[in-house]
């Protein structure tokens, strides 16, 4: 889909136009509203946008004044512009400025609007294809399986246009054409490697820039990796476009809305959730760091396990592996959720339990103040929690307690008596005793067995 910018200052006028015309048959989605040229150029800082359409006349910024700044900020974004046939001057301008085309406000009958959507996409079209064959680079990256010596092959082909830009990835600075680059792309995928098209960076500009190109490409690259292979294309502008404080603020957003649960009800729900994710692009480490404690939270109840959730296969590089793996899970605690009869309330609260359980597991829990967070009274609490999970509040904190502990003696170089206050145990020798019971081993020498790259069994 085209995500798309729709400015306009008049209210009624912008949400006839938002809600009425049928962007979508034309590929076109409206991403965000706004009400003037001040007010899109912020939306622009923190979203990726494809497309700008905007009307002209407008206070606080005009929308001559937002193209204008939009050209030097975003050389690469498209835009349409709004019109009236007393605006003739200003169009002329706005074409001047490098509007693609335009919509007459005054024109709004059907055929007249299929026929203005048409030629816009059309025009995009044709504009995404001068765009592929205009000044690229090429960045190759390994992944997992990759063979260390196969850049090694390209030197004597590409000498001086092959720089490095950053422990193990490559990039070719000089423009090869898209047939090259789509064999190039064939051959990395063969020794294990991928290769990006690197759009909107111009090669003279590309040297003492390699690392700062790969970092940006980096941040954005597992949200548009896709299993298929073939040639990845990012544009350098989009990838520069984000700030680390508005990935940041992203992944706050999304997590909040994870947490309502309201996903695993509704199909839609999940779905909006997963293009926020995209739309933010937060970093995935720590995008996966949440997710991946969230499911181990999960594995560690027996109910779950017995609904099918799926193990987690690590590692998860990008954002295509996470939503195949939580479907799997949604499924599977759904299958939990309609085999418990609870409502969708009650059982979204014994999820946010887990929540609570992991973010509080070092300051001691207690289980009537768990059920206090959740809305629940104790004692219906402690019973749909069992039924949900397939054990006790007390059962499962301690599992909670020994699978942070494990982490922490194989992650970390910490003492004992520290990584068993940050897993809930107030006295060193009972957490050792406790953690003996459920592993065989003592803390000290489960370190050691990790250490030593032996791995106790489960």
């Amino acid at each position: 889909m085209i995500k798309t910018l729709f400015v306009e200052d008049e209210y009624f006028v912008r949400q006839g136009f938002v809600h009425s015309l049928p962007w979508e048959s034309y590929g076109i989605q409206i991403i965000g509203e706004a009400d003037n040229g001040e007010a899109a150029l912020r939306f622009l800082q923190e979203h990726e946008v494809d497309l700008l359409i905007t009307d002209l006349t407008m206070p606080v910024k005009s929308g001559l004044e937002l193209l204008h700044e939009a050209k030097e900020l975003y050389p690469g974004l498209p835009a349409v512009v709004l019109t009236c046939h007393r605006d003739f001057d200003y169009l002329q301008e706005a074409l001047r400025l490098g509007a693609l085309d335009y919509i007459v406000k005054t024109r709004l009958d059907t055929k007249e609007i299929e026929r203005s959507l048409s030629r816009i996409k059309g025009r995009l079209m044709e504009l995404q294809a001068v765009l592929r064959k205009q000044d690229a680079v090429l960045l190759l990256t390994p992944l997992p399986e990759a063979k260390p010596d196969w850049p090694d092959r390209l030197r004597a082909e590409f000498g001086h246009g092959l720089a490095k830009a950053g422990e193990s990835v490559w990039l070719i600075t000089e423009h090869q054409g898209e047939a090259a680059n789509a064999r190039i792309a064939a051959e990395a995928a063969a020794g294990g490697w991928l290769a990006i098209q690197v759009t909107n960076c111009r090669t003279d500009e590309i040297r003492g820039m390699e690392k700062p190109l790969a970092d940006a490409v980096a941040q954005t690259l597992p949200y548009r990796y896709q299993s298929d292979g073939g040639l990845l294309t990012v544009s350098l502008a989009d990838a520069k476009r984000r700030t680390t404080k508005q990935r940041a603020d992203s992944l706050a957003d999304i997590k909040k809305r994870w947490q309502t649960y309201a996903w695993v009800f509704a199909e839609h729900e999940f779905l909006e959730w997963s293009s926020q994710v995209r739309e933010g692009e937060p970093p995935i480490r720590a995008l996966g760091e949440f997710l991946t404690e969230t499911l181990h939270g999960w594995s560690l109840s027996i109910g779950m396990k017995e609904a099918g959730l799926p193990a987690l296969a690590m590692p998860v590089l990008s954002w295509e592996q996470w939503m195949e793996l939580l479907r799997h899970a949604r499924l599977a605690i759904g299958r939990r959720f309609t085999e418990l009869h609870y409502s969708k309330e009650v059982f979204a609260s014994a999820l946010r339990s887990l929540d609570i359980i992991r973010m509080q597991l070092k300051d001691g829990l207690h289980q009537g103040e768990v059920a206090r967070l959740v809305g629940l009274s104790r004692s219906y609490f402690s019973q749909v929690f069992k039924e949900t999970f397939g054990m006790s509040f007390n059962e499962y904190a301690r599992a909670c307690s020994i699978h942070t502990a494990r982490k922490l003696l194989a992650e970390t170089d910490y003492p004992i008596y520290w990584i068993a206050e940050h897993s809930g145990f107030l006295d060193e020798r009972y957490f050792s005793r406790v953690f003996r019971e459920c592993t065989g081993l003592l803390p000290s020498e489960f370190r050691i067995r990790q250490t030593h790259g032996q791995k106790p069994t489960d």
